[in-house]
């Protein structure tokens, strides 16, 4: 049943048929009005001001004019559903051209769907914009929600600012909010990550929490010492894009990481897209999140403080000083 009560005007020469979509539409709670003419339609309808009208596409009389098309000129407002025993594509395209809001093929086969589809015909204009309304509204407090969340957790990972690590003291400058560092302390030494993202890529604040938390575990057993894959960047760059990969991600990340020796004044360095130098293009093993990853190692004596002024592949550019401070 509908609804309500809906006020249907039935047009259609067809008398076998529109008795039997009458007793359809009063089953399913319409009060309909029948028409047998166009002429007697129009007349109906400036009579009982129905809701919808179903009528044939094509009626005697007015074969240079197809029905929704007349009663679109008289009344614009008032919805038109097709009715036709054609089935195919140009006469729908005909019903739809000429005013139509829907198109059905008779003989009817499957009348539930029939009565679900004048029940969309019958909804008020009003209450689709509310529905249409409340679903914009709901999505728009869950993405706002999730916004709200990422943005929280990515607040101090994000922003340019200078840190002390013992002693380390880093400077990092980023031209761009997609663009991450995390610094891990491995006794003397320093770890540094580097990571640039697809601006454009919808999940992306999500995926910078990923990577965020990733270098957890490796630490957590570094520090308990059941891992060496801290010893190594090659080695946690590959475990890095191992699991972006099982993540499912359809993107990719610029990521680097470096490794500063206190002991040696020597950088080593994985390069997972990252641009700014020779030495970085040297061992670029292209952006992470692909099956097959294999990360090289690059060993590079350097002076400190360090500075390095690094690209990816989305345009964000980084400035990086790193120094050891006495004592």
């Amino acid at each position: 049943m509908f609804m309500r009560h809906p006020d249907i005007l039935l047009v259609d020469d067809d008398m076998l048929f529109r008795q039997q979509l009458l007793a359809r539409l009063e089953l399913w709670n319409a009060r309909v009005h029948e028409a047998d003419c166009a002429e007697q339609g129009i007349v109906l309808a400036g009579r009982h001001h129905p809701d919808l009208v179903l009528g044939n596409l094509m009626m005697p009389g007015h074969r240079q004019e197809a029905l929704p098309a007349l009663f679109r000129r008289y009344y614009p407002e008032l919805p038109f559903v097709a009715v036709s025993g054609a089935g195919n594509m140009a006469e729908v395209a005909a019903a739809l051209r000429a005013g139509a809001v829907d198109y059905l093929i008779k003989p009817v086969q499957n009348w539930s769907v029939v009565k679900r589809r004048l029940a969309v015909c019958l909804a008020p204009a009003a209450l689709q914009e509310r529905q249409e309304m409340a679903e914009f509204e709901s999505n728009l407090a869950f993405y706002r929600r999730q916004d709200m969340a990422a943005s929280r957790l990515l607040r101090d990972l994000v922003r340019s600012e200078d840190k002390q690590l013992g002693s380390w003291r880093l400077s990092l400058k980023h031209s761009t909010p997609w663009v991450l560092t995390q610094s891990v302390r491995l006794e003397q030494d320093l770890l540094l990550l580097v990571a640039e993202f697809d601006p454009l890529y919808p999940d992306t604040p999500m995926l910078m929490l990923l990577v965020a938390f990733l270098l957890n575990e490796p630490l957590r057993q570094y520090r308990g010492g059941t891992s060496p894959l801290l010893q190594s960047p090659a080695r946690t760059l590959e475990y890095i894009n191992r699991k972006l990969f099982e993540a499912g991600l359809n993107t990719s990340v610029n990521l680097m990481l470096l490794r500063l020796r206190a002991d040696s004044n020597t950088v080593e360095v994985a390069n997972g897209g990252m641009t700014g130098s020779d030495w970085l293009s040297s061992c670029n093993a292209g952006p992470l999140g692909r099956d097959e990853f294999t990360a090289s190692l690059w060993h590079q004596h350097c002076r400190f403080p360090l500075q390095l002024s690094l690209c990816g592949g989305y345009g964000g550019r980084i400035e990086l000083t790193a120094s050891r401070t006495s004592g």
